[in-house]
């Protein structure tokens, strides 16, 4: 590989530009760590040639993005894996031994071992560009920080700020960087080099004057972390955090917490071999393994072609409701000029409302420059009646989720809008080829099914129509990218892909209750398997309402497969929805916090039989393998070409747990002959719903997995 480091002198300054010769960004290989070695040996041999030093990325928009995760994706033992770390930790030790000062020259993203690196420098200055943030992602993909930055992050901004950082795998923003000390000063782009230079050869600059409150919390954390006692509080209340969130399925944040821990313990050279031996422990798992695979799967899904759509520029949306407002406001964010249209105030307020919250938060995480604050809330504008759409590139719609409503609401959409236009429907189930029939040129009519809440769920289906074309099925994708979002293309069928997956998933936990399983047993098994949440809080947390008529469209479309628990229709009529109205399977609290209701036995007695202890396990083969039975169907019936989609729409549309590596990374993994041989006996003994597919007993007879 040609050399990825360039550097020269100038006045006694080596500045030295990193650009990876064969990579759209910087990343660290064994062989560009080789080269940075050879690098560092130059500087070492003319030290006393040399006043400073800046290193700087010559990718637009991307300092360093980390290590090579192939590498990590292929280390199977334990030993090469800690190897790699202690290689990587000495070689920036070096760097950070230099006798004269360091400067990292940060645009863009700096994470991993792009920002370990800069841990290692004497400076660090950063660019207030909106794609300029720092982190250490490592516990994503199931590893640590394995290059010094377990024992340098705290060091540099506190132990509770690094844990944060490093357990969540979360990044900061230049402002915040700056707050907490991770950074010595925040530019312009423009004046990037010019803050370097200074930063290399005078002092550090003086840091700015915190408010009283700041000084006095940060001076009682200071205190905190100056004692053996109150450290051993820190970490001990990091560990309850991470577990709290993480259960016991994901190893590498509490690892993470031991290779902190032990630094100060014993010394930060011990620290150093205990984050590479961690680091190989951890890299070497089967759950490191499976979240690569996500990543990857996110990656494949996230990035796809946005040319389609880059003359998109205006942008309506019908309906001001949660999805609607939702959709309006991330339009807005995302640099469209948005008009949205509710037959009422209330929404419409509540639409503008929330985009200035968004932007405001994001102001404050230094995401957002005061000027965007200030220009953002200004694209979108609202309207009580069906005008200002003449110009607009692409229309969605997000009314009520009724078949003559949505009807009525796209054949407005195309008398108004462009002829060109993409329109679009935000449905969770009903038929995108009935309702195109609405419009005169059904083949520009596709279904777009955000997930809610918009802004925080990251999987978009597209629904195609039997008359939807191709054309307008890849425009539709190219605007779901340029909203950040990951599309993922599906037929249009009852339920579409995920809440046709979902849906038998929650209405088995109901046929579970009517057995005579307890509510918060269920829970607690889901819980455990790795579930977000258990089923009986996902139906609260849905509306039962919503869990009710999406239940009844697949009751329609396949029979007696889906038929729906009676419990609950009996809960609908009690007028018991879920969170939404204090009420559902649980009582709920003014701040949403959930316990067991009493009178809820009451109400569902004539429904439910004695009381039954289920196993764990049972509990969970009967609501996941049923999931998997209807992904085959799925995958047979063309909803889906692949199963890659499976994966990546029930990970980041239903919460699936990543660490499996995705619902038939799991099917496979337990083998498909046991999956149809579990159902069988389900089938024979619950009842016929359980009978495996045809798509998946071929599976297991020839003795195949989804992705074989």
């Amino acid at each position: 590989m040609k050399n990825a480091f360039k550097m020269k002198m100038e006045d006694g300054l080596a500045i030295i530009t990193f650009d990876h010769p064969t990579e759209k960004v910087n990343i660290l290989t064994p062989e560009v760590m080789e080269q940075f070695s050879k690098l560092l040996g130059k500087l070492e041999d003319k030290s006393d040639e040399i006043t400073g030093a800046i290193i700087v990325s010559g990718k637009e928009q991307n300092f360093i993005a980390g290590a090579d995760i192939s590498v990590i994706e292929g280390i199977t033992d334990a030993g090469k894996g800690k190897e790699l770390g202690s290689t990587g930790q000495e070689i920036l030790t070096r760097l950070e031994e230099l006798p004269f000062p360091v400067v990292a020259a940060i645009n863009g993203a700096c994470l991993g071992g792009g920002l370990e690196l800069a841990l290692a420098c004497s400076r660090r200055v950063v660019t207030d560009s909106t794609r300029t943030f720092l982190g250490l992602p490592e516990t994503q993909l199931g590893i640590i920080p394995g290059f010094g930055g377990t024992q340098r992050l705290p060091r540099l901004v506190g132990i509770p700020e690094a844990l944060k950082m490093i357990t969540a795998g979360s990044s900061v923003y230049p402002r915040k960087a700056l707050r907490i000390g991770l950074v010595d000063e925040v530019v312009h782009p423009e004046n990037l080099m010019e803050a370097a230079r200074s930063l290399a050869a005078g002092p550090r600059p003086r840091k700015r004057k915190k408010s009283l409150s700041k000084r006095i919390r940060a001076t009682g954390m200071q205190i905190l972390e100056s004692t053996s006692f109150g450290r051993k509080k820190i970490f001990e209340r990091a560990r309850k955090e991470v577990r709290k969130r993480a259960q016991d399925h994901y190893p590498a944040p509490l690892a993470a917490i031991d290779a902190v821990e032990d630094g100060y313990l014993h010394g930060i050279d011990h620290g150093y071999d205990t984050e590479a031996g961690l680091l190989g422990e951890m890299a070497s798992t089967e759950i490191s393994k499976n979240l690569i695979r996500v990543f990857y799967l996110r990656e494949m899904f996230a990035r796809g072609d946005t040319s389609p759509a880059e003359t998109m520029s205006n942008l309506g949306v019908i309906g001001g409701g949660a999805m609607g407002g939702g959709i309006a406001a991330l339009g807005a964010e995302r640099g469209f000029k948005v008009r949205l249209i509710d037959m009422s105030t209330e929404p419409l307020g509540k639409a503008l409302n929330l985009l200035s919250k968004s932007v405001s938060k994001k102001r404050k995480q230094g995401r957002y420059t005061g000027v965007q604050t200030t220009w953002i809330p200004t694209r979108l504008t609202v309207d009580t009646q069906m005008r200002g759409l003449s110009r607009s590139d692409v229309v969605i719609e997000a009314v009520a989720e009724r078949m003559d409503v949505k009807k009525t609401v796209l054949k407005s959409i195309a008398d108004a809008a462009p002829k060109d236009a993409l329109i679009l429907s935000n449905t969770s189930s009903l038929s995108i080829t009935e309702m195109a029939g609405a419009v005169p040129t059904p083949s520009r009519v596709a279904g777009l099914h955000f997930f809610n809440p918009v802004d925080r769920m990251p999987l978009v289906e597209v629904v195609k129509g039997d008359k939807t074309s191709a054309k307008t099925v890849e425009k539709a994708k190219a605007f779901t990218l340029r909203l950040g979002k990951i599309p993922v293309v599906v037929k249009d069928r009852p339920g579409f892909l995920v809440n046709r997956l979902l849906l038998p998933y929650l209405n088995e936990a109901a046929r579970l209750l009517e057995e005579g399983a307890q509510i918060e047993s269920v829970d607690k098994a889901l819980i455990a398997f790795g579930m977000p949440m258990g089923a009986f809080i996902l139906l609260d947390q849905v509306g039962l309402d919503i869990a009710a008529h999406t239940g009844m469209n697949l009751f329609e479309g396949f029979g007696e497969r889906m038929a729906p628990s009676p419990i609950l229709k009996t809960m609908m009529d009690a007028g018991r929805l879920g969170k939404k109205t204090g009420s559902g399977f649980y009582k709920y609290t003014d701040n949403g916090d959930h316990k067991k209701d009493p009178a809820l036995d009451e109400l569902l007695s004539p429904l439910v039989q004695e009381s039954h202890d289920f196993p764990d396990e049972e509990i969970v083969d009967r609501l996941i393998l049923p999931m998997i039975n209807e992904a085959s169907l799925c995958l047979a019936e063309n909803v889906v070409e692949k199963p890659e989609e499976v994966d990546v729409a029930m990970i980041f549309g239903a919460g699936f747990p990543p660490f499996t590596g995705g619902l038939l990374r799991y099917a496979d993994k337990i083998g498909t002959d046991h999956i149809v041989n579990t159902l069988d006996k389900l089938a024979d003994t619950v009842d016929e719903r359980f009978r495996p597919s045809d798509y998946l007993r071929k599976l297991a007879s020839n003795g195949k997995g989804f992705f074989d």
